[in-house]
């Protein structure tokens, strides 16, 4: 502790583009919180990371990865050798105000029943519009940025939410020591949501903490319109579900997936936006490969992602019911999960 103020370990996972992390580490170095140390976990660039962080951010820990270890590999080895009573996370293409952890401890410090507490996150291109304000989810498992497109809100008071993004949030180890790491199959995508589903139901709450704000210049990272991404996305969102849901939701996967695919079709052929511009960028035999492949390697594993469930269901405080109960409270549609 610094001034009997918890300790805070900030991490930062980072890939080649030496620009977003300068700006995202300078964000940093101007928070109004002192207890803090940092580490960039390098997740296997060619571009000379530590040099950069040698000369410009010294107090900064460094840890070198031999290949990209995603964003679930890179986040928990530097989770593994942190000190922190909590750990922050930030996307390296984000920038954190001043009062952003100090805003999160704050919060978190509120309610020992807190096991993460999420930001308002801004789209760093419009400034004025909000990218999450915490995370909702469908009943598919599915998850989506909540409120994202809307007026960025003013808080007075933490607001409850289903989970947080992993792009900016607060963890408390505590939890992270109850329910486990990010879940490294995953890779990237949907991995916040399965550790943010496993808190809940360990019965740990997620609140969103008023002034925790930073801006994201969201996928300049991963790619905003990528066929790997579709995969990634279409995979992991059935490994939440089959990890996370009551028995007697998952019945009902091929339905509520299905509905969302009549849905999504319907947007390509009537709307624009979003899913327009991604099918431009893509031939329709790539989207469906990328589809077919991400089934097939869900089946693949699906018999280590139920042995993860078993293992798992003693730290199960929620029963079945209430989980049911908190997924319906918070879910999320088809239109508003594909954003249109």
């Amino acid at each position: 502790m610094k001034n009997n103020l918890p300790l805070v370990t900030v991490i930062i996972v980072t890939l080649n583009n030496l620009n977003l992390l300068r700006n995202c580490l300078t964000g940093l170095y101007a928070q109004d919180y002192e207890a803090i140390e940092i580490i960039v976990v390098d997740n296997g660039s060619e571009k000379d990371v530590r040099g950069m962080l040698a000369a410009e951010f010294p107090e900064v820990h460094m840890v070198r990865l031999d290949k990209n270890h995603g964003f679930a590999g890179g986040n928990n080895r530097g989770i593994e050798i942190a000190q922190g009573k909590y750990v922050a996370l930030i996307n390296n293409d984000a920038v954190a105000t001043p009062q952003w952890i100090s805003s999160l401890v704050t919060t978190a410090e509120s309610d020992t029943n807190i096991g993460a507490a999420a930001s308002i996150i801004i789209d760093g291109n419009r400034p004025e519009v909000l990218d999450s304000c915490g995370v909702g989810i469908a009943l598919d498992g599915m998850s989506r940025q909540a409120m994202r497109g809307m007026p960025v809100p003013q808080l007075t008071q933490p607001k409850e939410v289903m989970l947080f993004s992993g792009c900016a949030c607060l963890l408390k180890m505590e939890a992270l020591k109850e329910v486990g790491l990010f879940d490294e199959d995953f890779f990237a995508y949907c991995e916040d949501t399965d550790l943010g589903l496993r808190l809940r139901r360990a019965g740990w709450n997620i609140v969103v903490a008023p002034d925790a704000y930073v801006q994201h210049f969201y996928s300049m990272t991963g790619g905003k319109f990528s066929l790997q991404k579709i995969y990634w996305v279409e995979r992991n969102h059935l490994w939440v579900a089959i990890k996370n849901f009551p028995w007697f939701l998952l019945a009902f996967l091929p339905l509520i997936t299905g509905w969302r695919y009549m849905v999504q079709g319907y947007s390509v052929l009537k709307t624009g936006g979003e899913l327009n511009r991604f099918t431009e960028n893509n031939s329709l035999p790539a989207i469906a490969s990328a589809y077919l492949k991400a089934y097939v390697d869900m089946l693949t594993k699906l018999p280590s992602m139920l042995a993860k469930r078993w293992r798992f269901r003693k730290n199960h405080r929620l029963s079945n019911m209430d989980m049911f109960h908190l997924i319906w409270k918070f879910r999320l549609s088809a239109k508003e999960i594909i954003g249109n």
